[in-house]
């Protein structure tokens, strides 16, 4: 019998009411087979009307962003329902009423009476920790959103680290959100009403790194006319996010491991010590053990803690919902509200971001100035997404010009990626190569896979 037509015993409900968090019963066809009364104060769900329906459907109210994909694709509980074992998993959403949580899901498998699998979640929800004005630093109102399993992979890790005090190192790919990864686990952290401090290796030498990072004296250089309390001072009793740690010089490395080592530091041109109560959160896109440009000692004081951001390649479940966040940023940047349709967002799914999230941005930007209306479709989308570079792509021989519309190729002969991706120049590659999709994409220099999103997003057989 299928869970739609599952009449919860009342012997069942009492059970599941025994748990003061948020329990239900899923069964193998992913619907609701019975919700405690703790989930059904949490999410806002009614007991009678839970049972029966798609989990996805529950987990955000009003129907809001959910934290396994828009129609349950991305499931956390698929392990627990396949392996047939407990699995921990962590998810982020936010409300109707704009509140981010953390959900906290802990599955168990379970057996049905007909032989089959079940399994029950025990869920944590927490309202995001409140922060002091200031204390985000740069990264204040930007939220980290995902739902694929790389994304709540990450989180998961995340939310390990800011559990403890130990130093965390962030890896990952430029554009990843690195910072924005520090700020989270700070903001998770026992520190989270203190400051977070953020310091730009890459920017910092010599007598410019201890001013800024210890402080200094009066007097202690040409200029300085008063005191001066550097990032750790200002970061007492919060965290200190070192931005680009693999661009430190080696000497600055070996201020900041005493640093590290001790707990204390001194001014700029003062004698007199002073203690170091922070949290230290280092990032880089650089392999650095075993780098002779790093010190390997202070890779393992800042290593600690590893955490391995995913690139957007990794995370393309992601790309629809990263869409929507960035979309609302640019929309109240703009004073304008911006939408996407769903093929705009098919190529959005397509392109490989070696920029990753920083990229997704700045394409969604050039989209949503050309966008009529706010409203972002795919001639919008197709001409923001860049192949070899940002507006050109070198244009196949031979490849016609789309007719009717005015010659905009450059004197070396690049095409402009509206024009090689406008329907009637697909198709007119696609008979050249007598319909062989793969041939297509050998001559338009792109994947087979782009070629079926293209053709699919355009509605084209």
């Amino acid at each position: 019998m299928g869970a739609e037509m599952f009449q919860v015993p009342v012997e069942l409900q009492a059970l599941v009411d025994i748990y003061d968090q948020p329990f239900i019963i899923i069964g193998d066809d992913h619907r609701v087979i019975v919700a405690n009364q703790a989930f059904q104060r949490a999410f806002r769900a009614d007991g009678r009307r839970a049972a029966g329906t798609p989990c996805h459907l529950l987990m955000a109210e009003h129907h809001g962003p959910r934290p396994c994909g828009s129609n349950g694709h991305s499931c956390p509980f698929t392990e627990t329902f396949t392996r047939k074992i407990p699995r921990t998993s962590t998810m982020t959403y936010r409300d109707a009423d704009g509140r981010e949580h953390l959900v906290r899901t802990h599955a168990y498998p379970l057996q049905t009476q007909s032989g089959g699998t079940a399994v029950g979640v025990l869920m944590k929800r927490e309202a995001m920790p409140d922060q002091p004005d200031g204390a985000n630093g740069s990264c204040a109102g930007v939220r980290m959103v995902g739902q694929s399993a790389a994304f709540r992979e990450t989180l998961d890790r995340l939310l390990w680290a800011a559990n403890s005090d130990a130093p965390v190192l962030i890896q990952g790919d430029t554009g990843t959100g690195k910072e924005l990864a520090a700020e989270f686990v700070h903001r998770h952290s026992g520190r989270h009403r203190g400051p977070f401090q953020t310091i730009d290796c890459s920017v910092l030498t010599g007598e410019l790194f201890e001013s800024e990072v210890f402080g200094h004296e009066r007097g202690a250089f040409t200029g300085s006319v008063r005191e001066k309390r550097g990032l750790f001072e200002l970061a007492h009793g919060g965290t200190v996010f070192l931005d680009e740690i693999g661009e430190m010089p080696p000497p600055l490395q070996a201020k900041l491991l005493r640093v590290l080592e001790t707990g204390t530091f001194r001014r700029l041109g003062g004698i007199r010590s002073r203690e170091a109560d922070v949290r230290i959160i280092c990032a880089t896109n650089r392999q650095l053990l075993g780098s002779p440009l790093f010190r390997s000692d202070l890779y393992y004081r800042i290593a600690c803690v590893n955490v391995q951001l995913p690139s957007l390649s990794q995370r393309r479940d992601d790309i629809p919902l990263l869409a929507s966040e960035l979309l609302e940023r640019i929309g109240r940047s703009a004073g304008q509200h911006f939408s996407i349709d769903e093929p705009a967002l098919r190529l959005l799914q397509d392109h490989e971001y070696p920029g990753n999230i920083r990229e997704l941005r700045n394409i969604l930007w050039q989209a949503a100035v050309s966008a009529p209306n706010g409203h972002i479709g795919v001639t919008q989308a197709a001409g923001a997404l860049p192949l070899t570079s940002p507006d050109t792509v070198e244009a196949p021989s031979p490849v016609p010009k789309v007719s009717g519309a005015p010659s905009t190729e450059p004197a070396n002969g690049a095409l402009s990626l509206r024009q090689v991706w406008d329907p009637d120049n697909l198709a007119a590659v696609l008979r050249r190569n007598e319909g062989n999709r793969r041939a297509a994409a050998q001559e338009l220099g792109v994947s087979e896979r782009t070629i079926y999103r293209k053709l699919r997003a355009l509605g084209l057989n």
